[in-house]
C-alpha cells in the first residue's frame, strides 16, 4: 500500500565559523519504490518519480547571518534534482547542489552547498571566504497510528426496551 511519507534532514557542522545544527524536511510518495536494494527518486521521472518536497534551512550566502529556507526549486538541475536515495526502502541520503548564480558552487569555491555521498554536506559562504563540512542524517517521521472509529454503545433504557419489543414481535 502506497503512502506519503515525511522526514527530517539534520546536518551537524561541528567545526568552523558556522558550526551548528541545520535542519530541513522532505516528503515523498513511495508508490513506485520496490523497497529492494538501492533506488533513487526525483521530482521528475529521471529516476523513480515520487519526491514531493525538499526544504533545508541554511545560512544566506552573502553574510552567513540569517537562516533562509532553500527548496527543491533552488537546487541546480531542478526538477531532475534533488535526488533522494534509498536502501531497501529506507531513505539514506540526498544528492543536491544549491548554486546561486550558476557559478559552479562549492566546486569552484563560489557560494553554494552540496549534499553528497556518503552523508556529506559541503558549503562555501561569503563569496568563497568561508566554508565547511557537516554530516547528514535523514530520519523518517513517526507515523501516528490511526485509532479505529468508535462505535457508540446503545445503552439507553428506551433503546433496550425497543430492541426487546422488536425481538418479541419478530418471534410472534
Amino acid at each position: 500500500m502506497a503512502a506519503t511519507l515525511t522526514g527530517t534532514i539534520k546536518v551537524d557542522v561541528s567545526h568552523g565559523d558556522f558550526a551548528g545544527i541545520y535542519t530541513g524536511d522532505f516528503s515523498y510518495d513511495d508508490t513506485h519504490l520496490t523497497k529492494v536494494g538501492t533506488e533513487a527518486m526525483t521530482i521528475s521521472d529521471l529516476a523513480i518519480p515520487g519526491l514531493l518536497s525538499f526544504n533545508f534551512r541554511f545560512l544566506d550566502f552573502a553574510t552567513g547571518l540569517n537562516l533562509v529556507t532553500y527548496t527543491a526549486q533552488d537546487v541546480a538541475g531542478f526538477p531532475d534534482n534533488p535526488t533522494l536515495y534509498f536502501e531497501n526502502g529506507i531513505p539514506t541520503q540526498f544528492g543536491a547542489m544549491v548554486d546561486p548564480g550558476n557559478n559552479g558552487g562549492i566546486f569552484t569555491v563560489n557560494d553554494g552547498f552540496f549534499f553528497g555521498d556518503p552523508g556529506i554536506f559541503d558549503f562555501v559562504l561569503r563569496n568563497g571566504t568561508s566554508g565547511g563540512r557537516g554530516n547528514v542524517t535523514l530520519e523518517l517521521d513517526k507515523a501516528t497510528p490511526e485509532e479505529p472509529p468508535s462505535v457508540p454503545e446503545n445503552s439507553s433504557p428506551l433503546a433496550f426496551l425497543l430492541a426487546t419489543l422488536s425481538l418479541g414481535v419478530a418471534y410472534l
